[in-house]
């Protein structure tokens, strides 16, 4: 599975209003936002979209513009967020996510880790692939985004509480492992643009990069 973790996705300024917002709530029913299977399966909170809408939008403008982001995922649109929270004995069972989401289509995944993972048991994002699996429970403030399709849960939290905030990125390449070839290229241009002699190769590499998203974008 070809996923990206990322550290201090979001300032120390709009972690503590998050905060805030958990502290003031309120959180509603999580199967509202889930459809078919998947309502059945999923049993946590959500924060109230309708309460902060505005945190969440803002919240989804810097996942966005973030330099790491937009060199994995390339990102064209992204869904609504949803700050989802797991008291004891809340999972979400093995499901798989919608399609479309708010008319995005849902290339990538992501899940940002709010709490410090001491603080509660269980809760771990399980992503089952057709040869294996990958479990993350991941420090606050740090990010695991992955190509969406893959079956997925989250594991009943015995103790404590999980809060993270779930969205979904509609990429500019829709395949996965065109986009795995475009991120790796990146590297070249990140990692040799601060050296005078490699400097034109940096160029030259820049301009294959953009010319596969011409021939692959949409």
């Amino acid at each position: 599975m070809n996923y990206l973790i990322i550290e201090n996705v979001l300032p120390p300024d709009l972690l503590l209003e998050i905060t805030n917002a958990i502290s003031q709530g309120p959180f509603d029913n999580g199967k509202s936002t889930a459809n078919g299977l998947a309502k059945t399966a999923k049993k946590n909170l959500q924060l109230s979209a309708a309460a902060h809408g505005e945190l969440l939008h803002k919240i989804g403008q810097v996942i966005e513009s973030n330099a790491m982001v937009r060199s994995f995922a390339l990102p064209h649109k992204i869904s609504r967020l949803i700050l989802n929270r797991y008291e004891k004995e809340m999972d979400y069972g093995l499901h798989s996510d919608g399609a479309y989401i708010d008319d995005v289509r849902t290339d990538i995944s992501f899940t940002l880790f709010l709490d410090d993972p001491s603080t509660y048991e269980g809760g771990e994002l399980v992503i089952a692939t057709a040869s294996q699996q990958f479990t993350f429970k991941l420090p606050a403030g740090r990010m695991v985004i992955y190509p969406t399709g893959a079956l997925h849960r989250v594991t009943p939290v015995t103790h404590g509480v999980r809060n993270a905030l779930v969205g979904w990125i509609q990429s500019r390449i829709k395949d996965a492992a065109k986009r795995e070839i475009i991120a790796k290229l990146n590297l070249v241009p990140n990692t040799l643009s601060s050296d005078e002699k490699y400097r034109e190769l940096a160029t030259l590499t820049g301009e294959c990069i953009q010319n596969l998203v011409r021939m692959w974008g949409e």
